[in-house]
Formats: structure tokens, sequence, C-alpha cells
């Protein structure tokens, strides 16, 4: 059969037992996270149906899933709104910290794996996968809980903390000397600075940049500079998550409640792909990496 018809075939069919898998959640009265997660275990390597011809369309939709995922959350709140929970919570993230990471670091010295997996232990213990709680939160209706703004200070905290930890592991996995990380790790952060100034700084520019009063333009205009800062962030050592949480951040006002309701679509779209894929990834050699889980990297 011929190529396209076969990645037609299997983007199909995948859409549809997500629905069906969607539909199931529903009437149990639950996320239909789980389930999803659940039915991503029977495709990609070492499942009962391995994707192949749509493998590496799956792969880039699943980053775009949590990029869109991120972006929905950012548009949610204010500039203000970040820096005021950020300070409030700084101590919360510290305690995460010890008793998330070090937990991870001191069982793996307890099991005799040394440091270099002590130190991946932690964060794999550490770092939450921000698309999953993200995703979590809006469809249990939680956005205007109390406790929810301290808890998406923790997963941005988190989440900027990635910035520092994933170029130090990245040096000590492949060998690097303490020069070559420290250079990683001061490009990492004069990303998120920028970033961060732009977004809190100037997000009213940034507003006025991509307002359109044609839906059309609107959408693409948001789209295309999230996906742009996303990778941007990525190509220096920063969680494209991260960058795409910013970007919504930045934008306020009417701008924002436009570019929610147009982008709602596409991230029930690709953050579906991106949940059914995060329990086992495509076949034939493509690397699956998404943003809210560093240790997902090609074998």
């Amino acid at each position: 059969m011929d190529h396209g018809a076969l990645v037609l075939i299997e983007i199909g069919a995948l859409l549809l037992g997500i629905a069906l898998l969607g539909r199931l959640a529903a009437r149990l009265g639950i996320s239909p996270i789980p389930l999803i997660l659940l039915g991503g275990l029977a495709f990609g390597e070492g499942g009962l149906l391995p994707v192949a011809a749509g493998a590496e369309f799956i792969e880039i939709g699943a980053e775009i899933g949590i990029i869109l995922l991120l972006v929905m959350l950012g548009l949610e709140y204010t500039a203000r709104e970040l820096v005021t929970n950020l300070h409030a919570a700084r101590r919360d993230g510290v305690l995460d910290m010890l008793l998330n990471a070090v937990p991870g670091a001191l069982l793996a010295l307890a099991l005799g794996w040394g440091p270099v997996a002590a130190v991946a232990l932690a964060g794999i213990t550490w770092i939450s996968s921000s698309g999953v709680i993200a995703k979590m939160v809006q469809d249990l209706g939680r956005l205007t809980n109390r406790e929810t703004p301290v808890i998406l200070s923790i997963l941005v905290i988190e989440d900027l903390a990635m910035a520092f930890y994933l170029p130090i592991l990245t040096a000590v996995l492949v060998g690097a000397g303490f020069a070559a990380g420290l250079v990683t790790v001061v490009i990492a952060l004069a990303a998120v600075v920028l970033i961060l100034y732009v977004a809190l700084r100037h997000g009213h520019l940034v507003s006025r940049l991509v307002w359109s009063k044609n839906a059309e333009v609107l959408l693409l205009s948001v789209l295309g500079l999230t996906l742009l800062v996303a990778g941007l962030a990525a190509g220096a050592s920063v969680s494209s998550a991260v960058g795409a949480f910013l970007v919504g951040i930045a934008i306020s006002g009417p701008v924002a409640a436009h570019a929610a309701r147009l982008l709602t679509p596409l991230r029930d779209l690709f953050a579906s792909v991106f949940f059914l894929f995060s329990a086992c990834p495509p076949t034939h050699g493509i690397s699956f990496r998404c943003s809210s889980r560093p240790f997902c990297w090609p074998s």
C-alpha cells in the first residue's frame, strides 16, 4: 500500500481510538489521561500494534501537544500573577526539591549505582510532568481553585530549575569537563532570563504584536510565536515548555481570551497524541523528546 495512505490510516485509527477512550472516561467520570496512557502501551516499540508509517508525524505532534498545553496554561494568568505566585511559593519549591530530589539521589546511592545515577534519579523523582498536571487541572475544572496557583507555581519552578539541571546532567552523562558544562548552564540561564524579561516587562508589546481582528491571522501569529520561542528555548538547553508557558504569560487581556478560544481545539488534538505516546514512543529509531519528560531520550 502507498506510504501516504498508510500514514492516513494509522493516524485516523489512532484518533478514533482516542475518541473512544475519551467517551469511556466520560462515562466513568474521570479524566481521559489515564486511559489514553494505558492505550499508548499498545503502540510503539514492544507494543501490540507498532506504529511505523506515521511515527514522524506522531513525534512532532506530541511535541506540539505539550507546547500547546503550556501556552494555554500561561494564557490563564498575567505576568503580575506569575511573579506574585512564584514569590509566595519559593519555600514550597525548595521543600518540593528536598522531598523529591533528595530521596531519589539517596536511593541510587543506597543501591550502589554511583553518583552519576544519583544525579539522574534525583531529577526523575523531582521533576513532574507539566503537561499531565496541566491537563488534569483543566479536565477536572480546578483552574479557579485556591490551591491551583501554588501547584502551578511549583510546576513553573521545576521547569525553570530544569534549565540548570538538564545541562548539568547532560555534561555528567557524556563525561564533559567542568568548563563545557558551565558554558551550557550559562547559555540556558541567559535564555531563561531573556524570555522572562520580555514576558514580564514587555508583555503588552507581545500582545500588540500578535493581535488581529482576523481570527486566522491571530491564530497563526500566536501559534507561530509560541513554536518559535519554544524552539529557541529548546535550542538553548531550556525546556520548550518553559518558553511556551512564558509566551502565554506575556499575552494578556482580550488577546489572551481570543487566542485561548482559537487554540483550544488544536490543544485537545495534539495533547491527545502527546498523552497516547508518552507511554510508548514510536518505532524505527525516531526519538521522542517531550519537554516535560527530560529523560525520554533516543536509545
